[in-house]
């Protein structure tokens, strides 16, 4: 709003009047602030306190646990230290023994089985599960379970390694025993027959005895005690060892990583049961072997979880307290706080919904014009980033210099505050200025009141920029929708049946040619204007449409004034409340144009079919000669044809004896100049027929019709050596007879240019197209042809190669070509002299499913 007395001052007296209750709100919100301040510092200390509670308990159990798991771990490498140890004399004495067998085999094989016996016998009960020799061939010649199969073992890596790795124990890693099916891992040595290897002495010491070794040094039901090979693969475990067999533990451990080490502790998670253990483990030298022994980190600390229950329940018990302490500080200071601001509530509430409203709002003094209050929203859309950039000033600021009928704003101002003065408020719109220039519309609230003797104008403000650019946008659409009616021919209409008022755009008054200023719109003025001819029967379409509530699209004839007759189409629905028509809309466009070009189509298709019948009528003519001619050159040229072949042959049957040198020349070559003759007639009679004969599409199998061709073409010359490839699954939809003379051409073509290649070879395949096209073509390695001539392959009686090379009349090509063509398809060809042809042609691709 603009100021009503620009030149006047607003009084001193006003500012801290109205700023008073900012005073209170500011005093209240410091106390507040104060309060709040105590409370955060209470809730802070008694985090603080529990906090380094809960610190020092947990810090003191975790350097308990620290020390007991170092403890296991010095456990745990002692236990392995005395498992290696026995490990270790274990396998001496194995291979003590599998010396004595060694020595007693080469001394008497056939008295070896007792020795055995006695050695098994000796050692501990199913500790070895049986003994037995192989040969050096790899077969098990012997074994103590008295087996007779000779069972193969020559591919298993322990006896590789014996058979190369000189006289001394080996070790192997678990295998599934041939014999015994049990899992088992081999101590063997090989058999030395004046320094020459001849086979290998074993024991096979079973998986599951050594596990239950191993298992009686457990100390819980989560501790393991694992026999490892030096690579990590499991020779025994006492938990779960079936699980373990053919397992190769991560080379993330210490005996993998370095072979030099001996012994050592590490942490880690079973490989196989993910359960965390500390493992002390030793090298049993000079074995490949290792010992490894891990205590469950649960079972190292299940003495102490009670007393670190009853420490967690002290500290979480001390931790309640102190924060049941802090939370009752807390709710005192709280309490304190509330009741400091309930007494200031009351004096800064109504400052509190002024501010924060979000609907602009602005304080002047009626009698100075000046702004002695605003809130922050009325800031921001006034474009003002401080309320002391609009305190003190006036409406000016914020106001477009005229309005939207071109008024000064102070003259449109001073108006609406006289009225609001008079009535006591009034709304209008108002365009408004931001300081950067940019203009927007607000709808102006003002009211006039007074407070403690002051009158004073209060406005609130709401921005309708969009709103206001919208019902614009529309004023301007409807426009452009007159504009577009007018352009199509089309106008729109409404019809109330309860008041008869029918409504017309300015379009359907275009179309009607009348003037909406002196034409009143009923249906008899409407039907006044329609054809004679049409107002009966359109009568009965509306009935006929408001009867079975459906849409209605008429073709009828309007008769103008001056006698010519304009054709329009109109399209229209009803709309019912129950069973009561309420209204009625639709469309009329002017279609006179669009019939006009209707008839002249309808009658430049009669003179088309006029023509169509005429030519056909021609076409049978040139048919008929056509035939006519064909019957001729069959006839009259054959006759004279067959007495000159017939009288050269009686010539030479009778008269051959006689005729030599020179006049036998000239007698052959009457000969095949008939012969060729003949087949040339022939050739163009079947041309001529091929490209008269009606299509008679069907499917075909050109694969097995290509076979056919191919066993007639060679069965003739069964001393030549032709290499065929023929693609399978190749269908078409075509004339069966039509598709196989494309083929005897292209196929005999194939042969006969392949005739004196030495390694002729001959395919026939297909290619698909993106367009759903196929495209078949016949390749040949035979003489070629020059791209130079390739324009002439497909022209009756053009040939590239001399008759005296290869025999023809040059129309086979000719007549491919037309028969592809008659199918809607193409052909080509490629070729290199000496290097061979290939002939494409496409068709349409046969029908799916």
């Amino acid at each position: 709003m603009p100021p009503l007395h620009p030149t006047q001052r607003s009084e001193p007296a006003l500012e801290p009047a109205l700023s008073a209750g900012n005073t209170s709100m500011g005093r209240g919100s410091a106390v507040n602030a104060r309060s709040r301040a105590l409370v955060t510092a209470v809730i802070l200390f008694t985090l603080l306190a529990v906090s380094v509670l809960w610190w020092q308990a947990e810090r003191s159990r975790d350097q308990l646990r620290e020390q007991l798991m170092e403890q296991a771990g010095q456990r745990s490498l002692h236990l392995a230290d005395a498992m290696a140890g026995q490990v270790g004399i274990l396998m001496s004495l194995l291979d003590l023994k599998l010396m004595d067998l060694r020595r007693d085999w080469l001394r008497d094989p056939a008295g070896f089985d007792p020795v055995v016996r006695n050695v098994l016998d000796a050692l501990p009960a199913g500790f070895v599960s049986h003994a037995s020799v192989v040969d050096a061939n790899g077969y098990v010649i012997y074994n103590s379970l008295g087996q007779e199969d000779l069972t193969y073992v020559g591919d298993r890596a322990h006896f590789q390694a014996q058979k190369t790795g000189g006289d001394k124990i080996h070790i192997g890693k678990p295998v599934a025993s041939r014999l015994t099916g049990r899992w088992i891992f081999i101590v063997s040595r090989p058999i030395l027959r004046d320094g020459r290897f001849d086979g290998v002495v074993q024991l096979m010491v079973s998986s599951d005895a050594v596990a239950q070794k191993l298992a009686i040094l457990q100390l819980s039901d989560q501790d393991v005690v694992s026999l490892l090979h030096a690579d990590g693969t499991f020779m025994a475990r006492s938990r779960a060892n079936d699980d373990a067999m053919g397992v190769q533990l991560t080379s993330a451990r210490p005996y993998v990583q370095d072979p030099d080490m001996e012994r050592g502790i590490y942490l880690v998670k079973g490989q196989l049961d993910d359960v965390a253990r500390t493992y002390g483990w030793r090298r049993i030298t000079p074995h490949p072997l290792v010992v490894a022994i891990g205590l469950a980190d649960a079972s190292v600390m299940a003495p102490l979880t009670p007393a670190f229950k009853r420490g967690r329940a002290v500290t979480a018990t001390l931790a309640a307290l102190l924060f049941i302490c802090g939370g009752l500080i807390s709710v005192l200071l709280m309490r304190v706080a509330r009741n400091q601001a309930v007494a200031k509530a009351n004096e800064a509430v109504r400052v509190r919904l002024f501010e924060s409203s979000h609907v602009p709002i602005v304080v002047m003094d009626a009698r100075t014009g000046r702004i002695i209050d605003c809130n922050q929203a009325a800031c921001r859309i006034y474009g003002y980033e401080h309320r002391s950039d609009v305190l003190g000033g006036t409406p000016e600021v914020f106001s477009a210099p005229r309005q939207y009928d071109g008024t000064p704003f102070n003259e449109k101002a001073r108006h609406f505050v006289a009225q609001a003065v008079k009535k006591g408020s009034v709304k209008f719109d108002w365009l408004h200025q931001r300081p950067d220039g940019t203009q927007w519309d607000g709808e102006v609230n003002l009211m006039c009141f007074e407070s403690e003797g002051w009158k004073l104008l209060q406005f609130t403000v709401q921005d309708i920029t969009e709103s206001r650019r919208a019902e614009l946008a529309l004023r301007d659409s409807e426009t452009r929708l007159k504009e577009a009616q007018r352009l199509a021919h089309v106008g729109s209409w409404e019809h109330n049946p309860t008041t008869g008022l029918i409504l017309w755009s300015d379009e359907i008054y275009r179309i009607f040619e009348v003037d909406p200023a002196t034409f009143k719109v009923t249906m008899e003025s409407f039907f006044s204007i329609v054809h004679p001819d049409d107002r009966a029967w359109m009568h009965e379409a509306y009935k006929r449409s408001e009867l079975t509530r459906q849409p209605f699209d008429l073709v009828y004839r309007l008769l103008m004034p001056d006698g010519r007759v304009k054709h329009v189409r109109e399209t229209g629905h009803r709309e019912f409340q129950g069973d009561r028509l309420v209204r009625s809309v639709g469309t009329v466009q002017d279609i006179t144009q669009m019939h006009q070009a209707e008839e002249a189509l309808i009658r430049l298709n009669e003179e088309l079919e006029q023509r169509v019948a005429e030519r056909t009528r021609e076409m049978t003519v040139l048919n008929r000669d056509l035939e006519a001619f064909a019957y001729s050159v069959s006839h009259d040229l054959r006759t004279p044809l067959r007495s000159i072949d017939g009288y050269a042959s009686l010539l030479d049957a009778e008269f051959g004896d006689q005729i030599r040198g020179e006049g036998r020349s000239y007698l052959e070559r009457i000969q095949r100049s008939a012969r060729r003759m003949g087949n040339l007639i022939t050739d163009m009679l079947s041309m001529a027929h091929l490209s008269r004969a009606d299509l008679q599409c069907e499917r075909v199998d050109l694969s097995e019709m290509a076979r056919s061709i191919v066993a007639e073409i060679a069965g003739g010359e069964t001393r030549r050596s032709v290499q065929w490839h023929i693609e399978d699954g190749l269908i078409v939809q075509a004339d069966a007879g039509l598709m196989r003379v494309v083929l005897q051409n292209l196929l005999g073509n194939a042969w006969k240019y392949t005739s004196q290649t030495t390694q002729a070879r001959i395919s026939f395949t297909r290619h698909r197209h993106a367009d759903g096209h196929q495209e078949f073509c016949v390749r040949d390695n035979g003489a070629g042809f020059d791209m130079t001539y390739a324009e002439q392959l497909f022209q009756p009686f053009k040939r590239l190669h001399a008759h005296h090379e290869f025999e023809g009349t040059g129309v086979g090509l000719a007549t491919v070509h037309r028969v592809i063509e008659r199918h809607g398809g193409k052909v080509h060809g490629e070729g290199k002299v000496g290097e061979g042809a290939v002939f494409c042609f496409t068709l349409p691709g046969p029908p799916r499913g």
